[in-house]
């Protein structure tokens, strides 16, 4: 199973943190995410985080990291189909 590593997980909390909208949320207690998953993936705040922006970073970031790139194709899979 496919665990991202902890160098990873706080450049996830930056790109949360960056993109808020709001200045105070009781859904995260301003953190910009709820929590981790099992395979230590950040689950966003869908109140106060602008979730499209926050995704487009994330690309951004995988497509600079090789190990990231076969984990999240799927990504990159959606663009290309869109674009058609």
């Amino acid at each position: 199973m496919f665990h991202l590593e902890e160098k990873h997980l706080d450049v996830v909390k930056e790109i949360a943190v960056r993109n808020r909208t709001k200045q105070r949320c009781d859904r995260c207690y301003d953190r910009g995410y709820i929590g981790v998953s099992q395979e230590n993936l950040l689950v966003l705040c869908p109140k106060c985080v602008d979730m499209e922006k926050a995704q487009a970073e994330w690309k951004d970031y995988v497509s600079q990291h090789e190990d990231l790139m076969e984990h999240f194709a799927d990504l990159f899979k959606e663009e290309e189909t869109g674009d058609k």
